[in-house]
C-alpha cells in the first residue's frame, strides 16, 4: 500500500510538471474542452486557473471550442429548484438569491435569466447569470403594474441585453389597458412602445407567457382564437402574423431553433391525439409539420395529461421540453439525436400537488454583462 501511494504521488507530481511546461495557449485549449460544470470545479486548483475562467480571451475561446447545449430549469409556484444539464444528464442545484418567494423565471437569453413577480402588482425585475454570478436589479417600469408577457434578447458583442414586457396598467379613468415597455441595458432605462389596447380587446391579443426572439422580432401566441403576433423592437409596434394555425391545435407554444420559428402543440388527428412540432415557412407563411411524437410515447404523455389536455412547451438550440401541470415528469426532444426521452426525476423538486410545473431553457455562458 505504501509503495502504491508513493507511486500515485510520483505520478501526480509528474503530471503537474508536464502541465507547467505546456505552452499557455495549448493549456487554454485543453481546458476549453472541459464541460462547463468541470470548469467551475477546476477553479480551486490554483489562482491562475481561477482568474483564467473569466478572462475575455478564454471566454471567447471556450465559446468557439465547446458550444453548450441548453440547460432546462424547472420550477413551481415561483420557486427556482434546479437545472438539468443535457450533456452530463444530471440535475444541478443553482443557488440564486431570490428576493421574495413570489419571484420566478420570466425570460432567458444566452446565459442570462430574468426574474420577476409576474402575478403581483408593482413587479420588480432583475437579471442574473448563474454561472458568473453577474447580478443586476432593473429600474421600475413606467406604467406596467402586472406582467402578461416577457421576452429577452442579448448581444454578447456589445455585452448588452434588452427585455420586452407587456402588461396591465390603469389610466386616469381607472380603465384597464395593456402597455408595452422595453428595457435597454446600455441606457439602464425603459422605453414605452406599442399600442395600449383596451383590456377586453387585449384579452385575445395577448395571453401570458414567453415572447420568443427570432430574426429581429419578438413573437408570442394569442388566444381566443389561437394566433401569432410579433413586436418590432425598433419600430415599437405590434402586428398580427398572417399565418393560419393548424386545425384543432391544443396548448401551442413557440420557440426558436437556428433562426427558425417553431411551434409545439397537440392536435386531433381523427380519433387520435398527437403531439407535433411545426416550423414556420416564411415564403408560404404556413406551418409545416417536422416532428411527430411516436405513438407509444404519446400515449404515455397523454395519460399524464388527464383530466385536461393542457401542457407547456419551451426550448432553444435544438432542445424541446414539454411539462405537464401537477405532474413531475418532463419530456425532452433532441433535434440532433432525433430522440424523445423522459428526464430523470429532480431530487430538489418539491411536491407539486396543487402547484403548476413550469420551465424554461437557457444556454450557460461565461460572458460577462457587467
Amino acid at each position: 500500500m505504501r509503495a502504491c501511494g508513493s507511486k500515485m504521488a510520483q505520478d501526480a507530481s509528474m503530471n503537474e510538471d508536464i502541465l507547467s511546461k505546456l505552452p499557455e495557449d495549448l493549456t487554454d485549449r485543453i481546458l476549453a474542452r472541459l464541460p462547463l460544470h468541470s470548469l467551475f470545479r477546476m477553479r480551486s486548483v490554483c489562482k491562475k486557473w481561477s482568474s483564467l475562467l473569466f478572462s475575455s480571451r478564454f471566454v471567447d475561446l471556450y465559446s468557439k471550442i465547446s458550444p453548450q447545449k441548453p440547460w432546462i430549469v424547472l420550477y413551481t409556484s415561483g420557486e427556482l429548484t434546479s437545472a438539468y444539464n443535457c450533456v452530463s444528464r444530471k440535475w444541478h442545484n443553482i443557488p440564486i438569491p431570490i428576493l421574495s418567494p413570489e419571484k420566478c423565471v420570466l425570460a432567458a437569453s444566452e446565459g442570462l435569466l430574468c426574474f420577476g413577480n409576474e402575478f403581483f402588482p408593482w413587479p420588480h425585475l432583475f437579471v442574473c447569470n448563474p454561472m458568473t454570478k453577474f447580478w443586476q436589479n432593473l429600474p421600475s417600469m413606467s406604467y406596467i403594474k402586472t406582467i402578461h408577457v416577457v421576452g429577452m434578447t442579448t448581444n454578447p458583442k456589445t455585452k448588452s441585453f434588452r427585455i420586452l414586457v407587456s402588461g396591465l396598467f390603469f389610466d386616469e379613468g381607472q380603465n384597464g389597458r395593456l402597455a408595452t415597455e422595453v428595457y435597454d441595458s446600455t441606457s439602464n432605462s425603459w422605453i414605452v412602445g406599442g399600442t395600449p389596447w383596451p383590456i377586453m380587446a387585449a384579452a385575445w391579443k395577448l395571453g401570458a407567457g414567453y415572447a420568443i426572439w427570432c430574426n429581429g422580432l419578438f413573437y408570442c401566441i394569442t388566444f381566443s382564437p389561437f394566433g401569432v403576433i410579433a413586436y418590432d423592437i425598433e419600430r415599437r409596434v405590434w402586428s398580427e402574423v398572417q399565418v393560419r394555425m393548424p386545425a384543432s391545435v391544443v396548448s401551442p407554444s413557440l420557440l426558436e431553433c437556428k433562426g427558425r420559428l417553431l411551434m409545439v402543440g397537440g392536435s386531433e388527428d381523427g380519433v387520435c391525439f398527437a403531439i407535433r412540432i411545426w416550423r414556420l415557412e416564411p415564403e408560404r407563411m404556413a406551418w409545416e409539420e417536422i416532428v411527430r411524437m411516436p405513438p407509444g410515447i404519446c400515449k404515455e404523455f397523454v395519460e399524464k395529461l388527464h383530466p385536461s389536455r393542457h401542457f407547456f412547451s419551451f426550448g432553444n438550440a435544438g432542445i424541446v421540453c414539454l411539462t405537464i401541470s401537477e405532474s413531475t415528469p418532463a419530456l425532452m426532444y433532441d433535434f440532433s439525436q432525433k430522440s424523445w426521452q423522459w428526464l430523470p426525476d429532480c431530487p430538489w423538486l418539491p411536491d407539486i400537488n396543487n402547484w403548476q410545473l413550469r420551465g424554461i431553457s437557457f444556454e450557460p455562458r461565461l460572458h460577462s454583462f457587467a
